[in-house]
């Protein structure tokens, strides 16, 4: 509970006065029925000025209340129940409060973890009350279903941080109590079920800072302090490898020579490359240190024995990247793409922004010139990381400026200043644990002047460029409810129409803006209805066509939630966000699905239409006219092809569906065949996740029979209807 809420949450005990509720009076605009608003909704910042509470009601003690130091009269200034009379001219210092010392009990979040292959967030919750911390999934009501037993922490360089990593459904954790490093699946978490230990017993050694290696996932490499000799200047620091399958095997030390290591990180597509940080006595990270990449070396030795396989890994020969030891500073390298880490060195005086591609070999700062700015967080804990990949050229970075963050967007795929690095608005003042998966979403902590802390997970938007997305907006029309009446019923509770949102096929076909009976079914009905021309459409230039290239279910999605993002904030304000439902067929339908498993929680509900699931499946059975669209779309090499079909098929990522969906399918389909849509549906459902499944019959990839487009509308109708719990008037309550 943030400051402003605990002191709401007396105020109304004391008082017992409530929030009003209300909404914001905007009136739609005055369109004809059949006529469409058309409009390009700009990026908005990963942390919106609006904030993740935007919609909730303002505190009766708000932040500039609390700013100025003063308090409400109505609230008491001692405990509940407590009558005193308050002497206004008290000096200084004498003030009597309503906040004790038990309140700075509440705890906080320790840590911030994104999972590099699922994109979920979890975090590390302070106990203060237990003495320990504990990870807790943000969407979830309860903490994983180990016992509290176990103390998610690391005291390594003393200061700790960086005690876990999440890596495809499973936690890997320092434990603080004993020292061991322990496993866990989050995936199937089952009560009574305990982490296992992957390390020794040892009261000498301390782990932190864990990368997994992306192909042979029981292998990880972290930063290892042994305390052998309790000596500072004797204490052993180490990148070591730890194999999961060998727990009562010695952590191997892999890379050794200096007194510190940090931010160990697996790179380039399968692991083929490793970067690092490291510094020697005298200096702190944050004074001088250096960062490394190098070529992991694997091999394979069969035990003949049990017929079971063997995977030794070693660290080829470094290449020094960036800083000087006693005068650089290179801090917190990060992959932003399989060939580049990203990291910020003060070369010139400031921390700022650097790059280091490995082909050539070549560091170079971002900017142009030098920003009086520091960018990240000194490593007293290595667990404050001040920047994210966004995509393979975009770069999520965190600055200070006059003790508040400041958060910028770079493009590292073009030399232009005014595009290849902006600065995003932020209403939070301190932003901590930045992360981002490398396919748009950002994670964070934030924390607004007068607001507690808030954990930021923005799977929602494009923060990548100043692009434009064209989309072509249709507002609620029907002469039979825009009456006066109707219209200021509607202001007063504050209400914004739901919104269908069409995904059209292609994906290089445009929707145009003319009159359709299938948007006028929806428009007519009390819904805004809006088409998304999203990156790579026709009919805005080459330019705009191409840049769907490499981004093939990714900034398709993205675009659409930009827009509902856009339409649903100031000063627009037209639609409810909560309230957006989304289809469309074919390459259409492949985003409706792409929505579902990368952006689960953007859409209410969603209807593909034939839709496209696997990438690979599609690449085999394309025609002539289309041969190669895959390749093109997805700008690949044949070794990337496995890994980034397999990344980018809603087939092979069905269990991140949170999305309620109504899959609507040819039995004919030749491109989707039906038992892959059936299989879908049923894995979705043994996840306890809410999906419907209509096979038409006689049809293929598309529909052709009025029968089924009559169907196909009726039936998402319902079936959205039934998400959003709306009802007709004149209807009975069920």
């Amino acid at each position: 509970m943030g400051l402003s809420a605990a002191l709401y949450a007396i105020y109304t005990r004391l008082t017992g006065r409530t929030r009003k509720t209300g909404g914001i009076d905007t009136d739609s605009p005055n369109t004809p029925l059949a006529e469409p608003t058309s409009s390009s909704p700009s990026s908005a910042s990963p942390f919106p000025a609006s904030g993740p509470s935007s919609n909730t009601q303002p505190n009766p003690l708000s932040s500039s209340t609390l700013g100025s130091g003063s308090i409400p009269p109505s609230l008491p200034s001692r405990s509940l129940g407590e009558k005193k009379t308050r002497d206004p001219g008290a000096p200084y210092g004498t003030w009597e409060s309503p906040i004790s010392a038990g309140m700075s009990l509440s705890g906080g979040v320790e840590d911030i973890f994104l999972d590099p292959v699922t994109s979920k967030v979890y975090f590390a919750q302070k106990r203060p009350g237990e003495g320990n911390s504990s990870l807790i999934p943000p969407k979830s009501r309860a903490i994983c279903a180990y016992s509290n037993a176990y103390n998610l922490l690391s005291c390594l360089h003393e200061y700790g941080g960086a005690a876990a990593v999440v890596f495809n459904d499973v936690l890997y954790f320092s434990n603080f109590d004993d020292g061991r490093v322990y496993m866990y699946d989050l995936k199937n978490p089952s009560e009574g079920v305990e982490p296992r230990a992957i390390t020794p017993e040892s009261s000498v050694l301390r782990y932190a800072s864990f990368t997994v290696h992306p192909v042979h996932t029981h292998l990880l490499i972290c930063t290892v302090e042994d305390h052998t000799d309790p000596h500072p200047s004797r204490v052993r620091t180490y990148l070591g490898l730890i194999d999961a399958r060998k727990p009562e095997e010695p952590v191997k030390c892999v890379v050794e020579g200096a007194d510190f290591y940090a931010c160990a990180r697996f790179g380039g597509g399968a692991g083929r490359w490793i970067c690092w940080q490291q510094w020697n006595f005298p200096e702190l990270p944050f004074q001088s240190s250096e960062i490394y990449v190098a070529p992991p070396r694997t091999s394979i030795e069969m035990d003949n024995g049990n017929s079971s396989t063997d995977v030794m890994l070693s660290i080829g020969t470094p290449i020094h990247v960036a800083g000087k030891h006693g005068t650089i500073c290179a801090q917190d390298p990060k992959w932003t793409s399989e060939t580049s880490i990203h990291f910020v060195c003060d070369l010139a005086g400031y921390l700022n922004p650097w790059k280091f591609d490995k082909l050539p070999p070549l560091a170079t700062p971002i900017l142009p010139y030098t920003l009086s700015e520091e960018f990240g967080a000194p490593q007293w804990w290595l667990s404050k990381h001040g920047s994210g990949s966004l995509s393979s050229t975009h770069i999520i970075f965190l600055s200070y400026r006059q003790a508040r963050s400041r958060l910028y967007i770079a493009d590292t795929s073009t030399t232009n200043p005014e595009l290849s690095f902006r600065e995003i608005e932020t209403e939070y003042v301190n932003v901590q644990y930045l992360h981002g998966d490398g396919r748009g979403k950002v994670v964070a902590l934030g924390q607004c002047a007068g607001r507690g802390e808030e954990l930021v997970d923005n799977s929602n938007s494009d923060h990548t460029t100043n692009r434009v997305c064209h989309i072509t907006y249709y507002p609620p029309r029907n002469p039979l409810y825009e009456t006066e009446e109707g219209e200021r019923v509607r202001r007063e509770r504050g209400e914004k129409p739901p919104v269908v949102v069409l995904m059209h096929g292609g994906p290089f076909y445009m929707e145009p803006a003319a009159l359709d009976w299938s948007k006028q079914f929806w428009t007519t009905r009390g819904w805004a209805h809006v088409d998304v021309n999203y990156a790579g459409s026709s009919g805005f230039g080459r330019a705009y066509r191409e840049s769907l290239h490499g981004k093939w279910g990714l900034l398709d999605i993205l675009d659409a939630h930009q827009s509902i993002l856009a339409l649903s904030s100031p000063p627009l304000s037209l639609l409810d966000p909560t309230r957006a439902v989304v289809h469309g067929g074919s390459a259409g339908g492949y985003a409706v699905l792409q929505l579902a498993t990368m952006l689960p929680d953007a859409f209410a509900a969603g209807s593909p239409h034939y839709g496209i699931s696997d990438m690979k499946k599609l690449d085999e059975c394309l025609h002539k006219f289309e041969w190669g669209l895959c390749e093109r779309l997805g700008d690949m090499s044949d070794e990337e092809k496995e890994k980034v079909w397999r990344e980018r098929s809603p087939i092979w990522n069905v269990d991140k569906i949170r999305m309620p969906m109504l899959i609507l399918q040819g039995k004919q389909d030749t491109v989707i065949p039906a038992e892959q849509m059936i299989e879908m549906v049923d894995t979705i459902k043994s996840n306890g996740g809410k999906c419907e499944l209509v096979l038409f019959d006689g049809e293929g990839h598309g529909w052709r029979k009025a029968e089924t487009i009559r169907s196909a509308l009726e039936r998402e109708e319902v079936f959205f209807e039934e998400v959003l719990g709306l009802r007709k008037v004149g209807e009975e309550k069920a």
